[in-house]
């Protein structure tokens, strides 16, 4: 995937010569470097959380028909 990043001048001075030192091409240094710093922090398990239930104000409970007639607006 190809995508741009704005990174200090040093920082990516030292990229470059990373790269070099290894006779690496510049995108394997940078994914390589990636990699190790994303491996070196600690596991953090989280559980994601259920979204909120909506809430609608004036309005009675939803029928099927209220379903997919929301989701056949959304794909026009």
């Amino acid at each position: 995937m190809k995508t741009t990043l704005e990174l200090p001048d040093e920082l990516m001075r030292r990229v470059k010569m990373h790269a070099l030192l290894r006779s690496q091409k510049l995108k394997d240094a940078v994914a390589h470097l990636l990699e190790a710093g994303i491996a070196a922090e600690p596991q953090v398990d989280v559980q994601p959380r259920a979204p909120r239930p909506v809430r609608l104000r004036k309005r009675g409970p939803l029928t099927i028909e209220d379903i997919e007639a929301a989701i056949a607006s959304g794909r026009e």
